[in-house]
């Protein structure tokens, strides 16, 4: 029986005795799912085929305190948002003093050089994008550290996914008047003062407490765009109240399996300001990410944790994510999303020039994206489709705004891709690496890329972003040659 011991006496809550931590690890199995979060004793055991991570990830905390891991990467109301009121079994009995809370996943360090040092200190050794990296490396939690840099099984698709903006060479002009950069452009109709922004990337409270609260105050002083990521550890409401005063957000959904909780969080973000939504589609089963497996496994074996066989983090997280709404085609998702709003749209996950060709005619637009290569592997990169488009179907760059992701480290490789038809560029990781040092970094990041962007365009003879073009720009090979217009002479 679970029990609780106030002043000496047993008290009762709902016909049921809360639980204390003993008997929370007592009763959960697989029948029975009870976890410990902020003080909380949560039943689980109806929410395990819902949950969009999979229930393989809820049994690993079953029986034990997941506050530590839950709070990086869960807004505060999504426990009132996904679980009926009967769930909460109410405030855990702390009265067995010797049962010791286990909380999240041991924090092994994932350099052994991550030596504190001053906040500055690491800043001033930060010269480029990839600096952010290292320093993530050595300054967050090994798992931490593991989520933002895994990819899909041997992680190919994420090195191709930088290596294919090398293949692009650039054809720089010379002898031309270039006082000023202008960098300046429009994203789905908004103005921006940069043509890169940062993608919506989830567990951002994972490289820092303020999470994607600092991303959208550094992009709110620098003037670019933040996209936010449906799974940001703050609300909607959090980060609108956040922004600059003349700050746009846009919002990242998902389509989840039950069509109305979607159509209320796009209503409220359309109400909160936000202006434009990318809807995802190339995540309907999660990909086999064997980086974050391992750790799992080491940390499980460390803590004298005996995790079933036939648990699917064994093999990786493979199986298809049931929260996601598994019957839309083209002409239904849009369809479904025009009843609901008539800001601009966004699909997330264009792979190729058919897909992107079907953004044109369904009036949408195509966000070329293999999801960080986190998906498919063997993917292609944002190249392969921005090349594909311009062979097959160049009318896309000039209906839609094409908006690509993936492998981008450099200005250069933004300038590469705003030649090759992007309006606007996101990075991802990048972001996520420099928010290990807080705001300030980010904002270093946001620094680096602008001054890196100008110093291109100028060796490239270009002073606006509505300048660029194919002409700037030579692929490796025959089969990627590009169109060359002479509008620049």
């Amino acid at each position: 029986m679970f029990t609780r011991r106030v002043r000496g006496v047993f008290e009762h809550r709902k016909q049921l005795l809360i639980p204390s931590r003993a008997e929370v690890s007592q009763q959960s199995s697989k029948g029975r799912c009870l976890v410990i979060i902020k003080g909380n004793v949560y039943d689980l055991s109806s929410y395990l085929d819902s949950h969009p991570g999979g229930s393989s990830i809820l049994l690993q905390y079953a029986g034990r305190d997941a506050t530590e891991a839950f709070e990086p990467i869960h807004p505060d109301n999504v426990i009132e948002k996904h679980l009926c009121r009967e769930a909460n079994l109410g405030p855990v009995a702390d009265s067995d003093m010797n049962t010791a809370p286990v909380s999240a996943p041991i924090k092994m360090s994932s350099s052994a050089s991550s030596l504190e040092k001053s906040i500055p200190s690491l800043l001033r050794s930060v010269v480029n994008i990839d600096d952010f990296e290292l320093v993530a490396s050595q300054k967050l939690p090994a798992r931490s550290f593991a989520f933002f840099k895994s990819g899909a099984e041997d992680e190919e698709t994420v090195k191709w996914n930088r290596n294919s903006w090398k293949r692009i060479r650039f054809c720089p002009r010379v002898l031309r008047p270039i006082r000023t950069i202008d960098l300046t452009t429009s994203i789905l109709g908004t103005k921006y003062s940069t043509p890169f922004f940062i993608c919506p990337a989830g567990g951002a409270k994972l490289a820092h407490p303020s999470g994607d609260l600092a991303l959208t105050k550094a992009a709110g002083k620098h003037g670019i765009l933040h996209w936010v990521p449906n799974n940001t550890g703050y609300s909607q409401k959090q980060l609108a109240d956040a922004r600059a005063d003349t700050q746009t957000l846009y919002w990242q959904i998902y389509a989840l399996e039950d069509l109305s909780v979607t159509e209320k969080e796009i209503k409220q973000a359309i109400s909160l300001g936000y202006r434009a939504f990318a809807l995802t589609v190339d995540a309907n089963r999660v990909g086999k990410r064997e980086r974050d497996v391992r750790l799992i496994i080491k940390e499980e074996e460390l803590a004298g944790i005996q995790a079933d066989e036939d648990n699917a983090f064994a093999s990786g997280p493979t199986v298809s994510r049931s929260h996601i709404f598994p019957d839309f085609d083209w002409m239904s998702a849009v369809t479904w999303l025009r009843k609901i709003t008539d800001l601009p749209i966004a699909i997330k996950g264009i792979q190729s020039w058919e897909d992107a060709a079907l953004c044109m005619k369904y009036g949408v637009h195509p966000w070329l994206s293999n999801h960080g290569g986190r998906q498919l592997e063997g993917a292609p990169s944002a190249v392969d489709t921005l090349l594909a488009i311009h062979t097959h179907c160049p009318e896309v760059f000039r209906r839609c705004d094409v908006i690509v992701d993936g492998g981008i480290s450099r200005g250069s490789d933004i300038v590469k891709a705003l030649a090759l038809g992007a309006k606007g560029v996101g990075l991802g990781r990048a972001f996520l690496y420099a928010l290990a040092l807080g705001e300030l970094g980010v904002d270093k990041a946001i620094r680096i890329l602008k001054n890196k962007v100008e110093t291109t365009m100028a060796l490239l003879g270009v002073s606006s972003i509505d300048s660029l073009g194919p002409s700037y720009i030579s692929a490796s090979t025959d089969h990627d040659r590009l169109p060359r217009s002479r509008s620049h002479l």
